[in-house]
């Protein structure tokens, strides 16, 4: 069985939809699961990333984003 993706909510409209602080909050996520090594790849590719659209894609790689403002 795979292994479920962590979830990571963020608010699209909001200040939490900044890239940056979703990157604080896949940070977080990834280091609790001790996964220190894949957040330091993930994030300099979100920094080479060439758009927000691109980032996201990126990072969707790894967890689950949950945009809470699409969630009603």
């Amino acid at each position: 069985m795979a292994k479920q993706k962590t979830k990571v909510y963020f608010d699209s409209r909001g200040p939490s939809g900044n890239i940056y602080h979703i990157l604080g909050e896949v940070s977080k996520a990834l280091r609790k699961e001790r996964r220190i090594v894949e957040f330091n790849k993930l994030r300099d590719k979100v920094f080479e990333s060439k758009s927000y659209a691109e980032a996201l894609a990126v990072i969707r790689e790894h967890v689950e984003l949950i945009d809470k403002s699409e969630v009603d």
